[in-house]
């Protein structure tokens, strides 16, 4: 009964997968800040540990969403369920997912549940000891590179051996001795 206590559940944070489930039905969405505990591709009504099954991205901007069929843009999370901000982890807000800045729609039966989302107002450091530097804009110290005078290219002359590509002998008359004018007579009679 006590390991049960300590299954990660949904919106637990995260650094690998194996952080959310061991038996992979829970996955690491390393996107989000601190990772957060999924499933991707959730369906309508069945995410666990009270969470809601989320679309995300539903709509291209300028059209609407359609029931018919998940656009390609659309993704679906199970997220964790919420009364308030309390409820939620550092750095994450409890929300109506239907509302901007996610204008997320909410896949399940009941439309109106609270989700505990990304703050959109929070500012997060990411440490370079712990995190994966992918996305941060820092690079080595590189010297400023002087703009001077474009140099100067000498294009010079370029010579091009026609003849040994198409098979005819670079300066040779033989190709002009085939199509002489008693040739060019009997193909004009035909």
């Amino acid at each position: 009964m006590l390991v049960a206590g300590c299954t990660p559940k949904i919106g637990d944070k995260c650094v690998l997968s194996t952080d959310c489930s061991t038996s992979g039905d829970r996955l690491c969405d390393t996107t989000q800040p601190g990772g957060y505990c999924t499933q991707f591709n959730c369906v309508p009504d069945k995410c666990p540990n009270a969470a809601a099954c989320v679309i995300f991205e539903s709509a291209v901007p300028g059209c609407t969403y359609s029931d018919r069929g998940i656009p390609r843009t659309g993704r679906q999370f199970c997220v964790a369920q919420c009364h308030s901000t309390s409820d939620c982890r550092t750095g994450y807000v409890c929300a109506d997912p239907r509302t901007p800045p996610w204008n997320a729609l909410i896949l399940d039966d009941d439309q109106t549940q609270l989700t505990c989302l990304v703050d959109p107002l929070a500012s997060y450091d990411v440490d370079a000891s712990t995190g994966s530097n992918v996305c941060q804009a820092q690079g080595p110290d590189v010297a400023p590179i002087e703009a001077g005078a474009p140099p100067v290219l000498d294009a010079g002359v370029i010579k091009v051996d026609a003849g040994s590509d198409a098979g005819i002998d670079g300066g040779s008359s033989d190709a002009g001795a085939d199509a002489g004018p008693s040739d060019g007579g009997a193909d004009a009679a035909d």
